[in-house]
């Protein structure tokens, strides 16, 4: 090689050298602008972001296994606390800690196959083992879901990262109930104080000791999450508020990136009230009329429940009201198993109804206590106004309306102290309120118990929606109740934020992927 080509290969060098330095440069500052929340692709403020979100209803305790209610669930599974299997926000099952699952063909054995590397917040790998000893805990000790795993006989584990369930009998619902509470995984080896504590292995921890009545739940980003999609935001702070109107103003003075559940103000009001967008999510719970089918009550006869059920003209309640998303006619909503437009069972025929009832003399209903929670005043006085349109000269309809708080529309449910009461369900406890496993409402149907029995043997979903199916409709035929509507959720958003749930947030709220663009 002549001293000039040699000369030529130096510059050559040097210059690819200063090109590779720069480019090096532009990546390192890149990098260190989208960690300093100054730069992303996206055009999102950046990790150390910060976001409010406004609810109702704080948690007593973080106590996650014996709390009950709604709160403490919104605000740490699926956050703090991962479940074995996932949902959705369409409530479809999806992998979680367990990556993959199988049933045998008998249904008698699932197979759960773990993730690997996956840790809890503190650094402890999150294994088998973990996985066994939290499903006996939830069943021994009778955490909160625990029922839902009475079919399991016996949890083992073949290796670090397989799990098997010896069940007893074959157990559709099983693997549902794994993503709830029942399916929470629990590090075997560390002991929080779970009540002002709270100790995962999710996408965020709690920032400090929780007490009863504070008004604010801090998460802050779980640094050492086993996804390498950690949380999008640093720190998501959960602000509770007295009742909906101080929430509505918070969202109305930029406080919160994130309000909800509205239930009490129209999609419409919600964004002239705050200048926020406002959006509706569905739900599994229902708002519906139910009927004490004791045999000392009216609304144990069949024709009864028809009558009152042409009575109600379900599609106007519905389009009334501010929680509704849309009329139901039986106990499976559409994000559910086995959902079907039953609204037609008993469209709204009030002639059809006013001659069924001519069957009944004028004292046959006598004292009809018809019990309302106070949420629900304007609702239970629609419904009061429907069942009194079928008093006739030979037929008297008069309910005795009575509004209740929640405490004694409760204890008065469970003593049977009540002939018709509206009452808000959720999506489980609603079918088995008619399936036999709950008996407040002394419903028996043979013929729809067998339907559920045979749903819950399915050894495949696509059988379980089919028999689900089957049972609604018996079940809505033999008017067990009359269903009203599935209930929505009113939500208001800061048009600037992304990655927040729209379905199923009045039982999950996950926050893992909530970001703020910029301005």
């Amino acid at each position: 090689m002549t001293k000039k080509q040699q000369g030529e290969l130096r510059r050559w060098i040097a210059f690819s050298a200063i090109v590779v330095a720069l480019f090096a440069l532009i990546i390192l500052g890149k990098s260190v602008a989208e960690r300093s929340g100054i730069l992303d692709d996206t055009g999102l403020i950046g990790s150390n972001s910060t976001i409010d979100i406004g609810l109702i209803d704080a948690p007593k305790s973080l106590d996650i296994r014996t709390e009950q209610g709604p709160a403490v669930e919104q605000a740490l599974l699926g956050n703090v606390y991962e479940t074995l299997i996932g949902r959705d926000e369409n409530n479809r099952l999806i992998p979680s800690l367990a990556n993959s699952w199988s049933t045998s063909k008998d249904g008698r054995t699932v197979t759960l196959r773990l993730r690997a590397n996956t840790t809890f917040s503190n650094g402890d790998t999150l294994d088998a083992d973990d996985v066994v000893w939290s499903l006996q805990h939830i069943i021994s000790d009778k955490y909160v879901g625990y029922e839902r795993l009475g079919s399991i006989a016996a949890v083992s584990s073949e290796d670090a990262r397989t799990v098997t369930l010896t069940l007893r009998e074959p157990d559709a619902t099983l693997l549902r109930a794994l993503s709830g509470r029942a399916g929470i995984v629990y590090d075997s080896t560390a002991n929080p104080d779970y009540a002002t504590q709270a100790m995962g292995s999710g996408p965020f921890i709690v920032e400090r000791t929780y007490r009863q009545g504070a008004a604010t739940i801090t998460l802050q980003r779980n640094e050492r999450y086993w996804d390498s999609k950690k949380a999008a935001s640093a720190q998501v702070t959960l602000h509770y508020y007295g009742d909906e109107s101080s929430l509505l103003e918070a969202a109305a003075e930029g406080k919160v990136e994130l309000a909800l559940p509205l239930e009490h103000t129209s999609i419409a009001d919600i964004g002239k009230r705050t200048g926020m967008k406002a959006v509706q999510g569905s739900s599994t719970s229902k708002v519906m009329l139910v009927f004490n089918c004791g045999t000392d009550s009216p609304m144990s006869d069949l024709r009864t429940r028809q009558s009152f059920r042409y009575l109600i003209d379900t599609a106007a309640v519905a389009s009334s009201a501010t929680d509704a998303k849309q009329a139901l006619g039986g106990p499976i909503g559409p994000l559910e198993p086995g959902y079907e437009d039953l609204t037609g069972v008993y469209p709204h025929d009030q002639a059809k109804a006013a001659q069924m009832l001519t069957y009944y003399s004028t004292r046959y209903f006598g004292d009809l206590t018809f019990l309302v929670p106070q949420e629900y005043q304007a609702l239970g006085a629609q419904i009061n106004d429907y069942l009194k349109q079928g008093t006739s000269n030979l037929t008297a309809i008069n309910p005795d309306m009575q509004v209740v708080d929640d405490a004694t529309l409760s204890q008065r449910l469970k003593s049977g102290d009540f002939k018709i009461a509206l009452v808000s369900v959720g999506g489980t406890d609603n079918v088995d309120l008619f399936n036999g496993v709950d008996n407040t409402l002394q419903y028996q149907n043979g013929e729809a118990q067998q339907e559920y029995q045979q749903a819950v043997a399915s050894t495949n979903a696509t059988d379980y929606a089919t028999h689900m199916a089957t049972f609604a409709r018996t079940v809505s035929q033999d008017a067990a109740a009359a269903w009203l509507y599935e209930r929505g959720i009113n939500i208001a958003v800061n048009p600037r934020l992304s990655g927040y749930p729209v379905n199923l947030t009045d039982e999950i709220l996950p926050l893992k992927d909530l970001a703020l663009k910029k301005h």
